[in-house]
């Protein structure tokens, strides 16, 4: 194999990440380093820097292996190694960050972790894709069967739904992926916020994104606001406030189950998680606890974010700092006080957000996530085994 069986399912139902606590047995940890320099792509409201300096490379793979091993030394599980922020086929130094021998140290030590990354295979011509590959498939540089996972964002809506020389250029890469690598490949669409509130998508074309990702692309859509890279405080509340909106007006009861919603449930990411980014800084790289704010986010100028400089025990002890900050603040904030989402939203650190975002009340769609709370989830393969084997 090289996807896994009934792909659709493991990615599109929930994990053993999102079960109670009392029926899992692993942390997670996700460490995601910026270090992919240039981009061909124009993605709407990108804002990422796509032109970081590659000199500051070593200095921050040498920081994640640093991590990596406080990872292993506290017996917690690296779950996800990501590899960005610009596109995984058109940056210029991909061969170069794959070859390095620390970036495949990590992974051989890490035997359960994935390598995730920003990737725009539609586009990639296969010659481009088979170079990539030819260094992932090298068993002398990375495990044989290691994960890797692929998250591509929807381009052109249009094109995605209605093209069917594009619709047959991203299956035929899917194939390859199916039949040409040792690796288990995951990979999905995001539809980002700037997608979203700049195009102003309705219900209608969503539900059929879903669908025609589900029905005949055979994998999902995840969801990515994106919105705390804006340079300006105006431009992620503008984001987030749009975002929010657009998730009541396209979720309801008979398509929840149809999307992944990261944020939706109250155990994914959350009190068994803990997600890090290292990004090159003026004097050097920094280090910042990351924001499961919808999905992934971090905002660099806030000061209890920044870990830089502290080890991997001292970070925990950091998160766990905030955690109990977000529980005491969340009695004071009118929104949140009683609210059965406090105690998720403090281990995913959102009070944080409120402070970066200066907003003093609630910063999700609260009407979209009663669709999922209480679920009655659907579980994939994964999860069904561990709950087999708890009881």
């Amino acid at each position: 194999m090289t996807m896994q069986k009934s792909y659709c399912k493991q990615m599109r139902y929930s994990g053993p990440e999102s079960l109670a606590p009392k029926d899992q047995d692993k942390f997670d940890v996700l460490i995601q380093m910026e270090v992919l320099s240039g981009c061909e792509q124009a993605c709407l409201g990108c804002f990422v820097d796509k032109n970081i300096d590659p000199g500051m490379n070593q200095q921050i793979i040498d920081r994640a292996k640093e991590l990596a091993d406080g990872v292993k030394r506290t017996g917690l599980n690296l779950r996800e190694f990501v590899i960005g922020p610009t596109d995984f086929f058109t940056a210029s130094n991909t061969e170069s960050v794959l070859n390095n021998e620390t970036v495949q140290e990590i992974m051989r030590e890490h035997t359960g972790a994935r390598i995730a990354a920003p990737a725009k295979f539609d586009v990639a011509t296969m010659e481009r894709v088979q170079e990539i590959f030819n260094i992932l498939d090298d068993e002398d540089k990375f495990r044989r069967e290691m994960i890797i996972e692929f998250i591509m964002p929807i381009g052109k809506v249009d094109q995605m739904l209605n093209d069917i020389v594009y619709h047959q250029e991203v299956m035929r890469k899917v194939k390859f992926f199916k039949e040409n690598t040792p690796k288990q490949m995951d990979w999905s669409w995001t539809l980002q916020a700037s997608n979203v509130v700049g195009k102003k998508i309705d219900k209608e074309t969503y539900n059929k994104i879903i669908q025609k990702s589900v029905n005949e692309y055979e994998t999902i859509v995840e969801m990515n606001p994106a919105f705390s890279r804006a340079n300006s405080q105006l431009v992620q509340r503008k984001n987030l406030f749009g975002w929010n909106e657009f998730l009541g007006r396209v979720i309801d009861e008979g398509n929840s189950n149809e999307t992944v919603m990261s944020m939706a449930n109250l155990y994914c990411n959350s009190i068994n998680f803990v997600g890090i980014t290292i990004v090159p800084g003026e004097n050097g790289p920094t280090t910042h606890l990351n924001v499961m704010l919808h999905e992934q986010a971090f905002f660099l100028k806030n000061k209890n974010l920044d870990v830089t400089g502290l080890t991997f025990e001292e970070i925990l002890d950091r998160k766990h700092e905030l955690v109990t900050k977000g529980i005491n603040r969340s009695s004071k904030v009118k929104d949140c006080n009683g609210c059965q989402f406090a105690v998720a939203c403090a281990n995913r650190l959102i009070f944080e957000a409120q402070e970066s975002l200066n907003i003093d009340g609630c910063v999700l769609n609260k009407d979209v996530l009663d669709h999922y709370n209480p679920f009655d989830f659907t579980w994939n393969d994964d999860a069904l085994k561990k709950l087999g084997e708890a009881s």
